[in-house]
């Protein structure tokens, strides 16, 4: 793997935790490299949606004696506050999933009354104290510099095929676009009739669905774990490394990363 050297700053985009039903392995993994990398005030951290299930508001008649919204809040905040340990200087940014939306979805349709909780108390940065954590909420698509775009994956409605998940996101935005939410990881990149270059990337995810009360959505598992980053110049040059966590005979994983070898 090429090493990246001299840039100006990373950003570490993470989507599909889907805590509390997080792959421990993984999720440790994607921690040691955060860890590793020694992230400054110029590097970002991107929790690209889905990072809390809410697993019991689901459409799908969840299993309510066996989940808790209270313990996924818990269990989330508590990942949000060890994320932040690891990165004390950069900046965390979050997106909604289709899945913080669960909540609005389940208040607009049983109990519409409570709307207006919904851009305070029930909101997503009131229930995991985004500003005890200084996480900044904000909008897909998002971009800075209008260079390379950030989206959950869900926007474009009636995609349902995990085949061609980069190429239908970058004919969806006609920019060059990051998505989780498929749990797989992709990638597509096409020239343009002047020469330019334009990419779509899909992330893998860190969730282990196998473990929710009434199983996976589909007959077998054929998600991919692992995370995605960017090296940026201040010229707006970048770069996308998609880091799939590979798994090994121990149940765990493994990943090269700048040279280095990760192994749990």
């Amino acid at each position: 793997m090429q090493t990246t050297k001299n840039f100006t700053k990373r950003t570490i985009f993470l989507s599909d935790i889907h805590i509390p039903y997080q792959d421990i392995k993984a999720l440790s993994l994607a921690m040691d490299i955060i860890k590793d990398s020694k992230l400054n005030e110029n590097d970002t951290i991107i929790l690209g949606g889905d990072l809390v299930d809410y697993y019991p508001i689901s459409s799908f008649s969840p299993d309510l004696t066996n989940s808790n919204i209270d313990i996924e809040l818990f269990e989330t905040t508590e990942f949000l506050n060890d994320l932040r340990k690891l990165a004390p200087k950069s900046e965390l940014i979050f997106f909604e999933g289709n899945h913080e939306q669960r909540m609005q979805k389940k208040i607009m349709s049983s109990c519409s009354a409570l709307a207006p909780f919904l851009k305070n108390k029930l909101s997503i940065r009131e229930l995991l104290e985004f500003r005890k954590f200084d996480i900044r909420e904000v909008k897909t698509p998002f971009s800075r510099k209008k260079k390379l775009y950030f989206m959950h994956g869900h926007e474009k409605r009636g995609f349902i095929t995990p085949k061609h998940i980069a190429h239908v996101h970058l004919n969806y935005t006609n920019r060059n676009v990051i998505v989780g939410h498929h749990h797989r990881f992709d990638m597509f990149i096409t020239t343009q009739m002047d020469g330019s270059l334009l990419g779509g990337w899909c992330n893998g995810c860190l969730c282990d669905l196998t473990k929710m009360p009434d199983g996976l959505y589909t007959a077998f598992d054929s998600s991919q774990r692992g995370i995605t980053v960017i090296y940026e110049k201040q010229n707006g040059l970048f770069n996308v490394q998609q880091h799939l966590f590979i798994p090994n005979k121990s149940k765990g994983y493994d990943c090269l990363v700048e040279g280095k070898e990760y192994s749990i």
